[in-house]
């Protein structure tokens, strides 16, 4: 009866294992689907940056010029925001580093101006802890730089 027993342990033990093989890699795996659809997202915001048809048709369809070069540059505030959210997700960033990379963003005028314009449509679309978290820090921070006339509660 000894023998059936660690039998079954080793069995069960093994089997452990496999799940837990097979849990990081479907981690890693989403992990690499994510850097890859972020890829393609930078790859996507530089071609409306530069374009500017595409600007004109992302942006509101009454606007002038000047606001559609603004918006070229709200974009590129995207991009960097993108970056961070993607690095924090795939554990590159930690909520401490991550903390430092949204302060200097958000001391400059256009991360402030873009939080100001897409921060509540950030904060909607966030799907899971992780973007909660990250909206959260770039938040704290936009509220601890802005000009207190900016800031919304």
């Amino acid at each position: 009866m000894p023998t059936v027993s660690k039998t079954s342990c080793a069995v069960l033990a093994l089997a452990a294992v496999g799940v837990v093989q097979i849990l990081q890699a479907e981690r890693y795996h989403r992990r690499k689907l994510a850097l890859h659809a972020t890829e393609m997202h930078q790859a996507w915001l530089s071609e409306i940056a530069s374009n500017e048809e595409l600007r004109a048709a992302w942006w509101a369809p009454d606007t002038d010029a000047s606001s559609s070069g603004k918006y070229a540059l709200l974009v590129q505030a995207n991009r960097q925001v993108c970056l961070l959210s993607a690095k924090f997700r795939a554990g590159l960033l930690d909520r401490r580093t991550l903390r430092v990379q949204a302060k200097w963003l958000m001391e400059r005028e256009l991360g402030r101006a873009y939080w100001a314009e897409f921060g509540a449509f950030r904060e909607s679309e966030a799907k899971d802890r992780v973007d909660r978290a990250f909206n959260r820090v770039l938040a704290d921070e936009y509220t601890a730089v802005a000009p207190a006339d900016t800031v919304t509660a």
